[in-house]
């Protein structure tokens, strides 16, 4: 049996360097989906953790990430627009890429920034 001796706390300290959120320096287009339901927590029976599988617990997202994660990029200065596709078809994680409101949402903006050597996708 593996025993950790470490407390949530030390866990989560150990995560502190994967947590910088520093501007990335460019103009920013946030595209997501939403209402699609995202693992947002697990929960352990007693004396279950780590060995046993949790219950998962459900909330917003696009099926893969969090609504709360989603939505940081709205905290980016350089944010230019932000756009949400409800639905399985519409927004999930991966179907968003093929989305064609998306694709030609993409290519305006790609367009608008003179960037016309990447609109050959």
């Amino acid at each position: 049996a593996v025993v950790s001796t470490q407390s949530t706390g030390d866990i989560l300290a150990t995560t502190d360097n994967m947590m910088d959120f520093t501007e990335p320096g460019v103009d920013v287009y946030c595209i997501h989906g939403s209402e699609i339901p995202t693992a947002a927590g697990f929960r352990w029976k007693p004396k279950y953790f780590p060995d046993y599988q949790p219950n998962q617990i459900d909330g917003p997202g696009d099926g893969t990430v969090n609504k709360r994660s989603l939505e940081l990029c709205k905290e980016f200065k350089r944010l230019k627009d932000y756009r949400v596709y409800p639905g399985i078809k519409a927004g999930d994680h991966m179907q968003i890429l093929l989305n064609p409101d998306v694709i030609s949402y993409v290519k305006n903006i790609i367009s608008e920034t003179g960037e016309k050597d990447l609109l050959n996708f």
